[in-house]
């Protein structure tokens, strides 16, 4: 196979890879957007909210909204962090360590507070403040108009567990739709983090040092199964089940960046293309013979 054939089929390849991607995160977008969500979370009235609803999500702890709430008023960089991936925060220099345990000197949260991304960007400043409750904070354009709304609920199930929702609401003036869109991918691989750890948190579990660097691996496992697969079917005339198999890994790609299965689902998934990997390489490549004519001579 040529140099310049090889090229076609790794650009076509990668092509056929990309309308998989758009369409799989259009598919699975509107789960990401009210992950964990019932029908009354997303309708229910929050403090703060704005004329656009970006996302509304949540999760069920086991635990009272009183044990609950510390680890919310601690939230920001330089107090309690943000509960997501600190690793990837810090690549761009912002400085955040999540606290494992209930800090008394950032229990004092008070209205008007800011709370900052980094230690030189406080954008937001605390506007409700309800024990047990309600916690929100809204960021302000130059000119002094609400333009961003982040709150927090914590809603009662039973005596032992509650509903954590978080809201991000924003102003359409400010915020133009297609910023909004730019902006709810990032913050999905976050703040469902951040829900799961704050769930751990409250509910007493232990996180492992080597949750992080497992589900970077996972996640980097899958990345390297769909682009091995696409070279090898760039170079392989009979390679359609190489680009199948990649089709798939873009696939779990999306699921485990955007809706945070399970990290012992996430290690299925892995070995499952894996194993893929392995038996479609193993088969053996077909070679197409020049067949000759009756009539040609010897």
């Amino acid at each position: 196979m040529s140099k310049k054939t090889r090229t076609k089929r790794f650009l076509a390849g990668l092509g056929i890879l990309l309308l998989v991607l758009i369409l799989g995160y259009l598919i699975i977008r509107p789960w990401h957007l009210r992950w964990g969500t019932t029908t009354e979370d997303v309708s229910r009235s929050m403090p703060g909210d704005l004329e656009h609803i970006g996302w509304t999500r949540a999760i069920t702890i086991e635990a009272a909204p009183e044990q609950v709430w510390p680890w919310l008023v601690q939230w920001g960089q330089g107090r309690g962090g943000w509960y997501s991936y600190d690793w990837l925060e810090n690549l761009f220099g912002f400085d955040i360590h999540t606290a494992d345990r209930i800090l008394p000197e950032y229990q004092d949260l008070k209205v008007g507070d800011p709370i900052c991304m980094s230690s030189s960007f406080c954008p937001s400043r605390v506007t409700v403040l309800e024990p047990n409750r309600w916690l929100s904070w809204q960021a302000l354009d130059d000119s002094g108009d609400l333009v961003w709304t982040y709150t927090f609920g914590l809603v009662p199930v039973d005596d032992s567990h509650t509903r954590l929702i978080v809201r991000e609401s924003f102003d359409n003036t400010f915020m133009p739709p297609a910023a909004v869109v730019a902006l709810e991918i990032p913050d999905a691989v976050m703040e469902l983090k951040a829900l799961n750890t704050v769930k751990e948190c409250a509910e007493g579990i232990a996180r492992s040092n080597f949750t992080a660097p497992l589900e970077i691996i996972v996640w980097f496992t899958a990345l390297a199964v769909c682009l091995i697969a696409l070279v090898m079917f760039a170079n392989r005339s009979d390679g359609k089940q190489l680009l199948v198999l990649s089709a798939v890994s873009v696939l779990v790609l999306l699921l485990i960046t955007f809706l945070f299965p399970p990290l012992w689902l996430r290690v299925v998934f892995d070995l499952v293309l894996l194993a893929g990997l392995f038996l479609v390489t193993r088969q053996p490549v077909q070679v197409t013979k020049l067949s000759t004519s009756p009539n040609s001579s010897h």
